[in-house]
C-alpha cells in the first residue's frame, strides 16, 4: 500500500493539528557557519524563468486539468493511469482521466503557481481512497523516468521494504538519466520508499507562511524543508482547500527545480541539488551575517563552467564533498581557504 504524505486541514489553524514528521520551526534553522558559494544567487539561478520548456510529471491521484487555478498547463494527451490485467501486472495506458481526490491538482496548482509556462503531465497511480499498490506506484514512477521528464513530483510513498531495492533502482536510473526527483517524505516518522534516498530530493515542511522561502535541513534525512503548513491549494470540483502535510511542501521545491531547469537546461541533478542548497534562505542568512564564503574571484569560475559546459568539472558518480569543492577552487584562485 502507497502511503500520500498528507493530512488534510480545513481549521486554518496549524496549532489544532499535529505537525508533519520531520517538519521544523523555521526559528531553529538559523546557521551559525555555512560555507557557500557566492555567485549561485537566486537572480542566477531563477531570476526571469517562467518554467519555458520544462516538463513536469506528477505521480499521484491524477490532475483535474480543467481546474482554472491550472490556466491550461496540463499536457491531457500525454497523461497516463496505471492500471493492473487480469494476471495482476501493472501497465500504462495512455489516456485522459481524473483527479480520484484532489491531492495531485493540489501538487500540479502549487507547482504551476511558481512556474507558470511548465507543461504537467499526470501519472495516476492512487484512487479514491489515495490507495495503490507498490508495483502500480513503481510502475508509474518508471514510465516517468523513461520518458524523460525534466522534473518528477512524489508526494507519495510505500512503506513495504521488500520493494525498497525496485524503487532504489528506478530512482538511480532516474539521476543518471538527468530527472530530478523531489519527494515528500511521510507526515507520521517512518521510513518510506523513496523519499529517504540519496538519489532523490527529500522535502519537508517548515512553519513559515512565504511560499519563496524554502531551507536547506542540515537535520537529515529529509534535504530541504519548504512551505507545508496551512497552504491553500487547488482542489476537487474547482475548489480551493486549505491544507497540511509534506506533500504540499514537496511540490514547492518541483517549482524551484523547474524555474532553475528552464533557465539552465544542462544541469545535472547533483548540481541542481547544489543550486537549491546555495540559495536556501537559511543559507544565504548564514552568508549575509559574515560566515565564511568561497574566494569570489574562483566561485565566479564555479558558475561559469555550469554555464559554458553544464558541468562542475566532477563525475556525477564522485563522492567529493562540498568542503572539497572549496578548496579546489580556492587552489585555483591561489588562495588558501577559510578555517
Amino acid at each position: 500500500m502507497t502511503d500520500p504524505s498528507d493530512t488534510a486541514d480545513t481549521t486554518g489553524s496549524a496549532s489544532q493539528e499535529p505537525r508533519p514528521a520531520w517538519s521544523r520551526e523555521s526559528l531553529v534553522l538559523r546557521l551559525e557557519k555555512v560555507e557557500t558559494i557566492e555567485e549561485l544567487s537566486r537572480d542566477w539561478a531563477w531570476g526571469g524563468a517562467t518554467g519555458e520548456g520544462v516538463r513536469v510529471a506528477i505521480v499521484d491521484s491524477g490532475v483535474d486539468h480543467t481546474h482554472p487555478a491550472l490556466e491550461g498547463c496540463v499536457d491531457v494527451d500525454k497523461g497516463v493511469v496505471v492500471e493492473l490485467d487480469d494476471e495482476g501486472q501493472a501497465h500504462v495506458v495512455t489516456k485522459e482521466h481524473d483527479d480520484s481526490f484532489g491531492h495531485g491538482t493540489a501538487c500540479a496548482g502549487i507547482i504551476h503557481s511558481f512556474a507558470p509556462a511548465a507543461r504537467i503531465t499526470s501519472v495516476k497511480v492512487l484512487g479514491a481512497a489515495l490507495t495503490s499498490t507498490s508495483d502500480i506506484f513503481v510502475a508509474g514512477l518508471r514510465w516517468a523516468v523513461e520518458q524523460g521528464y525534466d522534473v518528477i513530483n512524489l508526494s507519495l510513498g510505500s512503506r513495504k521494504r521488500d520493494w525498497a531495492l525496485a524503487f532504489h533502482e528506478v530512482c538511480d536510473e532516474a539521476y543518471f538519466k538527468g530527472s530530478f526527483l523531489v519527494t515528500a517524505a511521510n507526515n507520521i516518522n517512518r521510513v518510506t520508499y523513496p523519499s529517504l534516498f540519496a538519489s532523490v530530493t527529500s522535502v519537508a515542511s517548515h512553519t513559515g507562511a512565504d511560499p519563496w522561502r524554502f531551507h536547506y535541513n542540515p537535520d537529515p534525512p529529509t534535504e530541504f524543508l519548504a512551505r507545508g503548513i496551512n497552504v491553500e491549494v487547488p482542489w476537487l470540483d474547482h475548489g480551493l482547500l486549505t491544507t497540511t502535510g509534506n506533500s504540499f511542501a514537496a511540490p514547492h521545491i518541483s517549482g524551484l527545480a523547474a524555474l532553475i531547469r528552464s533557465k539552465h537546461r544542462d544541469l545535472q541533478p547533483f548540481q541542481l541539488k547544489t543550486v537549491l542548497w546555495a540559495t536556501a534562505n537559511n543559507v544565504q542568512e548564514a552568508q549575509q551575517r559574515g560566515g565564511p564564503v568561497t574566494n569570489p574571484e574562483a566561485a565566479g569560475r564555479f558558475t561559469q563552467s555550469i554555464k559554458l559546459t553544464g558541468a562542475l568539472n566532477l563525475s556525477p558518480r564522485s563522492t567529493m564533498s562540498l568542503r572539497s569543492i572549496q578548496q579546489q577552487l580556492a587552489a585555483d584562485a591561489d588562495q588558501p581557504p577559510s578555517p
